[in-house]
């Protein structure tokens, strides 16, 4: 908002979505060069906290490392895990356009801006009313969407009164697996061979599928069977997926202007919006090495031969040790995930101009995202595992055998067989659970812009100013969840401040103008000094230097240097450990007693592995899928961005509405906040030459057969991250836009982890 330079290459979007005829921002923006979308309105179906949200990432340098701004304001994140601003809240009627800066801009706009800027502006000049409906619809049916805006504006008492007021209305519909073919198709591809298996199915069958010494029986609609065959027998999930949830959103916007003089105005601006999403997936399953517990400390374990319900058959074929299970909980039903998400966002200051030309402006900005979910047909673990404990009464009724559970109501659990669980059961075993998480900004900002001096290639312009900073995150769970003992990812409950103060200054100096050979020539800077509450940043500096060199008219060559910092956000800093699923890959597997080398020492070390291998000879994991939770880290301090961009834009005049531009940039964060992949843990713990006993290997938990049960990600000041580029390309310049600023191509792709379903875990939903 005090910008009185180009801040590095950038781009413009103008008209908003309605130019590129999409109703969502996110889109809209992919198609300028060097914006990748982050999350999507049809990715993350499943997902706690991404579910229905829309971001972008510039430069694929992630959503986190690009600030986004609506009128030059930063604004309240809508997640409740990270920080990152939701383009689905922004009415899209209210754009007017969409400023792109890409490069390290935290000198100029502060801390988050290593990627660059994207800069929402909205529109102050709606006179009178307009309206629009538009709709979206799929060749072959299913996932339409409609869009009902309707804005009105106009001056009032004499033209000094301006007010703006404008509602949209959005729903997008379902799109389902079953309604498209290809969808359905049974296929694994394994990135590992590069290769495409079928058909996949899941082992977890409604009826249950039972192990023991004699082999595997199974239950189907003819009864009890043996010799499970998974690619004949297993469960296709794909019929319940879900392509694009089904999402309502209700947007709205107020904005009015008030002119005391020529030299003083008040400005206000208040956004609302209400996202609501619900999606439904397969339902959910249990084994006898489910475990459960904020730690996975417990486990469900095998069913007793001498539980009654269990048939005569599989009892005589089982050993003492009990009934190893596999059930698929369709009574229960299909889980389903219900959001909604409102965010108020709002500012109101005062600008004028003192000093002949210099303008000022103050700006107090508050803002407030509030998420509230409801899971449900979940289970309960601990009521599964008093339910699978069952006893014969002298009078032949089947209870269940813990007499404090039964005085409060626990219903014996069957598993064996289609439908064999009871309505009084399935509602026992349920978990219904619900989570809340509350996010929330305010700032107060000042600045003042103006010509220095007047020096013969132009006026010399100063920017400076100050922004005052807190944002607050907290979250809020059930009891099941608390306690881990809901299938659905654990999220702990954590509070968490951060707070800033800003004091910035920039400048553009005109060097020389209209002599042979230099059209302009000009050089620019910027200065930030930040001081955070975090013990671990303290005080930050961010600078940036620039020139931009015109030959001639419509050729700019352009070169910037800068400092970008970012400082950890409040999960990065104080979020205990959230439940996520990884693949792993154990660097024990495969360890014998003849291994040599420092990692099969340390693996020897552990009780289980040792013993695994004594008995088999090798010791060999059982599942790549773990529970990898991710947590914050209080001793964060600050990433360091330096950025080296250059290039060249060619706009010439004999070929209006195009530009062509060839560019280099070359990012190198320090200190890059992230957490180790699940390898390099692993490597970090047992490549240790003095043993296991290292904070790295303090992360991992393995059970008394040596198997990983936990692997904890925390956030770390990791050494490096580096992107950098040299491409070139030409593109139509939209209407307006500056030809000083021009488009820089990705060199990467915006990354995301994967969970992966873990038979017998917690369901992996966070995003």
């Amino acid at each position: 908002m005090h910008q009185c330079l180009p801040p590095g290459s950038g781009f413009n979007l103008q008209g908003g979505p309605q130019r590129s005829r999409t109703r969502d921002l996110a889109e809209a923006l992919q198609d300028i060069p060097g914006v990748d979308q982050g999350l999507n309105l049809s990715a993350g179906q499943t997902s706690t906290q991404t579910n229905g949200l829309s971001t972008v990432s510039l430069r694929g340098l992630g959503q986190n490392r690009t600030l986004t701004l609506i009128d030059g304001h930063r604004t309240v994140s809508n997640v409740g895990n990270s920080n990152a601003v939701s383009l689905s809240t922004i009415p899209t009627f209210l754009v007017d356009r969409i400023d792109v800066s890409t490069g390290g801009a935290s000198a100029v706009y502060g801390s988050d801006a290593i990627a660059g800027v994207v800069n929402i502006i909205t529109d102050e000049g709606v006179k009178g009313i307009k309206a629009r409906v538009a709709g979206t619809a799929t060749n072959d049916g299913g996932g339409d969407g409609t869009e009902y805006s309707l804005a009105a504006g106009g001056k009032f008492l004499d033209n000094r009164l301006y007010l703006m007021a404008t509602a949209t209305y959005e729903k997008q519909n379902i799109l389902r697996a079953k309604d498209r073919q290809w969808a359905l198709q049974s296929v694994a591809y394994d990135a590992d061979t590069n290769t495409v298996s079928s058909p996949s199915l899941s082992s977890y069958t409604p009826g249950g599928r039972f192990l023991n010494s004699r082999g595997a029986y199974y239950y189907d609609e003819n009864g009890l069977q043996s010799g499970f065959v998974t690619a004949e027998n297993g469960y296709d999930s794909r019929v319940n997926g879900t392509l694009i949830v089904p999402r309502e959103s209700v947007s709205a916007a107020g904005k009015m202007g008030y002119e005391f003089s020529d030299r003083l105005k008040f400005k206000a601006t208040v956004l609302y919006s209400r996202i609501t999403t619900h999606s439904v997936r397969e339902p959910y399953y249990i084994s006898n090495s489910s475990t459960y517990g904020t730690e996975d400390e417990y486990t469900l374990g095998r069913i007793s031969r001498s539980n009654p319900l269990v048939p005569a058959e599989i009892a005589a074929a089982s050993t003492s040790t009990g009934i190893d299970f596999r059930r698929r909980l369709t009574e229960v039903g299909q889980m389903a995930i219900d959001n909604k998400r409102e965010t108020w966002r709002g500012w109101a200051g005062f600008e004028g101009t003192v000093f002949g030309n210099w303008n000022w402006y103050v700006t107090y900005g508050f803002g407030r995202f509030e998420q509230n979910q409801v899971r449900t047909n979940g289970v309960n673990y601990q009521h599964v595992q008093y339910a699978l404990n069952a006893t014969k009464l002298a009078d032949g009724s089947i209870v269940c055998a813990d007499e404090a559970a039964r005085a409060e109501g626990c219903v014996p659990l069957d598993l064996f067989g289609i439908g064999s669980i009871s309505d009084a059961a399935a509602d026992y075993i349920r978990g219904n659970v619900w989570y809340q998480a509350i996010n929330s900004q305010h700032t107060l900002s000042g600045n003042l812009t103006g010509t220095l001096l007047d020096l013969p290639a132009g006026p010399l312009q100063i920017a400076t100013g100050f922004e005052l900073r807190r944002d607050h995150t907290e979250t809020h769970t059930d009891e099941l969840t608390a306690n881990g003992y809901s299938n659905f990812a654990y999220i702990p409950e954590y509070a968490g401040t951060v707070k800033v103060g800003e004091a910035y200054v920039e400048a553009n100096v005109p060097v020389l103008r209209d002599v042979p050979l230099i059209y302009r020539l000009s050089l620019d800077g910027a200065l930030r000094v930040a001081h955070y509450n975090l013990s671990g940043v303290g005080t930050t500096m961010s600078y940036r230097m620039g020139a931009q060199w015109e030959p001639v008219r419509g050729m700019n060559l352009r070169t910037t240097f800068s400092r970008a910092q970012r400082a950890p956000d409040t999960t990065e800093l104080y979020s205990p450990p959230r439940d996520d699923y990884d693949t792993v890959v154990d660097v024990c597997s495969g360890v014998t007693a003849a291994t040599t080398g420092t990692i099969a020492e340390n693996c020897r070390s552990n009780a289980g592995i040792a013993a695994a291998i004594a008995a088999d000879g090798v010791f060999k994991h059982d599942s790549t899928s773990v529970n990898a939770p991710n947590a914050g880290n209080a001793d964060l301090k600050e990433e360091t961005a330096y950025t080296f961009t250059a290039g060249v834009v060619v706009n010439p005049a004999f070929l209006p509405g195009f530009q062509a531009s060839v560019d280099y940039y070359d990012i190198r964060v320090k200190d890059a906040i992230s957490a180790l992949s699940n390898t390099n843990q692993m490597l970090e713990c047992y490549s240790d030459t003095s043993g296991t006993d290292n904070r790295f290997c303090e992360a991992i938990t393995r059970d008394g057969d040596g198997q990983i049960t936990r692997l904890v990600n925390q956030q770390e000041n990791l050494d490096e991250l580096r992107a950098r580029h040299r491409r070139g390309g030409g593109l139509p310049v939209p209407p307006g836009s500056d030809p000083r600023k021009h488009p820089v191509l990705p060199e990467l792709q915006p990354s995301s982890g994967t969970g992966h379903q873990v038979p017998g875990h917690r369901q992996p939903i966070l995003g």
